[in-house]
């Protein structure tokens, strides 16, 4: 029964888990896309800019980044549920709240282009 009752304080998480899922396919990967840009101040000081890169291996790496990005809202939910227990104002835990997606963005990226971006031409 508790653990129900944790999971149903989750639920906006995990809604938000659900939609960014369904929304890297909907969008055609613009929701990656953006992500791309949001990470760039980490990613593009490891990697060269996106327009750099084989257009064949674009499409999928980006639709990806939503993909894996979209299991983000579970850590956040978590971190958010743990700081409402201690008394944590809701304006921290929703800063803390986009910081965890921000850092989950920026996995996403640096995990799918170590992992599957082909070597770029240059």
């Amino acid at each position: 029964m508790a653990a129900l009752r944790y999971i149903w304080s989750l639920k906006w998480s995990l809604a938000g888990f659900a939609a960014a899922f369904l929304l890297s396919f909907l969008s055609f990967g613009l929701l990656g896309y953006v992500l791309y840009y949001a990470a760039y101040p980490v990613v593009g000081n490891a990697y060269p800019p996106l327009s750099t890169w084989r257009p064949d291996s674009v499409w999928p790496l980006i639709v990806g980044a939503g993909l894996v990005w979209s299991f983000s809202f579970i850590p956040a939910g978590v971190i958010d549920h743990a700081l409402a227990g201690r008394g944590v104002t809701r304006a921290q835990r929703n800063l803390w709240y986009v910081v965890v997606l921000w850092i989950g963005a920026v996995a996403a990226w640096l995990f799918l282009i170590a992992t599957n971006l082909p070597p770029l031409r240059h």
